[in-house]
This record gives structure tokens, C-alpha cells and sequence, in this order.
């Protein structure tokens, strides 16, 4: 118990002190330049499969409170399954800014704040997201790939101090010529190649979040599905993973 009022009074000291005394940020990342990120939030989102009207709008809504909900400098990445290989990579990358209502009212301009966060984060985040969303899907699916590029491409992120989340909207149907579901691939299969051994432990001691988009899809095997991952998000170091379904209904 006195640890945790501890930690309580550490944050809410932390805290204090951003909105006393806000760093001094970088115009071209919104991050602290003296410090670098708090915090890493990296989102990858798989629209492959085209996401139903009803799921867009889930989604949309889940991924503004994942942001919503992450500390003030959290640095925000955003990229999508893509099937060419130069296409893959981040599309956003910045840093959370203070709100307005972070502010100090004695000290600093709500208004300042609020036009920063506005205009320079959220718009340009809201923005991406909603282009990612209307993608008219692709034939493939390189679930794996794109989540290596885009995480290698985020500074820091690999091995980073700081906190790090991985969210994955996908419905984790793997399809490339690395490994496929399609192909009938499955662990044991995907052990004894040649992709296996350019694993790396990308995700050591990242918390994941999957936000998994449902499809039926004939011969594939759900628990197969679920199985590759498990082993798969295990083998990368992921220090948790948590999972819920986005469905049309």
C-alpha cells in the first residue's frame, strides 16, 4: 500500500512539473529535446481486408482513446500492413503534446497549448487515420514484415527505457511468401525456415494489444490462427498480450 501511494505521489509530483515547467520541444517531432519521448505507442493497422463501415468506425474510436489515454510525450507511430516492401514504414510519427487543459493558467496559455495540440498532433493523427481507413485492400498480407519495418523505423523504439505498447488491428491472417496461412503454413512449418531464424526479440518487454478484425475464411484453421500467434508474440519478447474483437455486429 505504501508503495503504491509512493508511486501515486511520484506521478502526481511528475506531473506537476510538466505543467510547471514544460520542456523545450523539437518543431519537427514535438518531443522533449532534452529528455527524447516518456513513452512509445506504435500502431499498426492491417487493412488488407477492408474493414466493414461498423468496424472503421469501431476502430477509429478505439485508436483516438489509445491516444487519448497515453501520458503527455508519448511518441505516437502509426503504420499499415503493406505488400511492397518500400512502401512499409512509418506514415506518423510525433510526439503527444500538452493539452490545453494542461496548462498552468498562472504560469502559461491554455489557448497556445490547445492550438499546438490541435492543429500540429491531433489533426495531422486524425487525418492519417481516416485515409488509412478507407484503403481499398490488397491481395496479400504481411502481417509480420510490416510490423519489423515499421518497429525499426520508429526511433528509439527498439530499445528504448521508456514504456513501450504495440496495438495491431488485423484479422492475423498472415499471407506473404515468408509464411502463409493460405499455404497452410503453421508454427512447426514456419520453425524450419529460413524466415524463422531472421526473428529478432523486436518486442522484448513491449506490452501488445491486438485488436482483431474477424474473418472466416475457409481451410484455415482458427486455433491454428491463435496458436502461431501466441508462439509467435512469445518468441519476440512481448512482455504481455491482450486481445479483443472488432466485429460488424
Amino acid at each position: 500500500m505504501l508503495a503504491v501511494l509512493a508511486f501515486l505521489a511520484i506521478g502526481g509530483i511528475f506531473g506537476a512539473a510538466l505543467m510547471l515547467s514544460p520542456p523545450e520541444l523539437d518543431e519537427a517531432t514535438l518531443c522533449p529535446k532534452d529528455t527524447g519521448p516518456h513513452a512509445g505507442l506504435f500502431i499498426l493497422l492491417d487493412l488488407t481486408d477492408p474493414p466493414g463501415r461498423t468496424e472503421r468506425s469501431r476502430l477509429r474510436n478505439l485508436l483516438k482513446q489509445e491516444v487519448a489515454d497515453a501520458i503527455p510525450y508519448t511518441l505516437i507511430a502509426v503504420a499499415a500492413v503493406a505488400v511492397d516492401p518500400a512502401a512499409r514504414g512509418v506514415s506518423f510519427s510525433l510526439c503527444k503534446p500538452l493539452e490545453g487543459e494542461d496548462a498552468n493558467e498562472l504560469y502559461q496559455n491554455p489557448r497556445l497549448f490547445a492550438r499546438r495540440y490541435d492543429e500540429e498532433f491531433k489533426k495531422p493523427f486524425d487525418d492519417m487515420i481516416d485515409r488509412m481507413l478507407r484503403s481499398e485492400g490488397a491481395p496479400r498480407s504481411p502481417i509480420m514484415e510490416s510490423l519489423q519495418a515499421g518497429l525499426a523505423e520508429t526511433p528509439g523504439f527498439l530499445d528504448a527505457a521508456w514504456p513501450r505498447r504495440v496495438v495491431i488491428a488485423s484479422d492475423l491472417l498472415q499471407h506473404s511468401d515468408s509464411f502463409s496461412f493460405y499455404r497452410g503454413d503453421d508454427w512447426r512449418s514456419f520453425e524450419s525456415s529460413t524466415a524463422f531464424g531472421r526473428m529478432a526479440k523486436t518486442l522484448d518487454g513491449v506490452d501488445v494489444e491486438i485488436l482483431r478484425l474477424p474473418r472466416a475464411v475457409s481451410g484455415i484453421d482458427p486455433a491454428a490462427v491463435d496458436d502461431f500467434w501466441v508462439r509467435y508474440f512469445d518468441r519476440s519478447g512481448a512482455e504481455s498480450v491482450k486481445a479483443q474483437t472488432i466485429g460488424d455486429l
